[in-house]
């Protein structure tokens, strides 16, 4: 797992592999929605209570370009 600490306004967050998501009681995904036929996303976990900063400052670091992006917060069910 990388951790990221973005000084520009100090986003804290974990990428989540997607096979590791299980381990975690709540995560987050940012997923790209311009293309309907490439969609991306990605998982992480935070500490942030603003989750759209967060997403942000990760959609700029790890998919450049992209416009349109939402956040999508997943809980485990237990």
């Amino acid at each position: 797992m990388l951790t990221h600490l973005l000084l520009k306004n100090m986003a804290q967050y974990q990428l989540v592999e997607r096979h590791a998501i299980e381990h975690h009681n709540e995560y987050y995904e940012v997923r790209t929605t311009q293309n309907e036929k490439d969609i991306e996303s990605l998982f992480f976990i935070t500490n942030e209570e603003n989750l759209e900063d967060v997403a942000a400052a990760i959609v700029g670091e790890h998919l450049p370009g992209v416009k349109h992006w939402t956040v999508i917060p997943h809980r485990k069910d237990q």
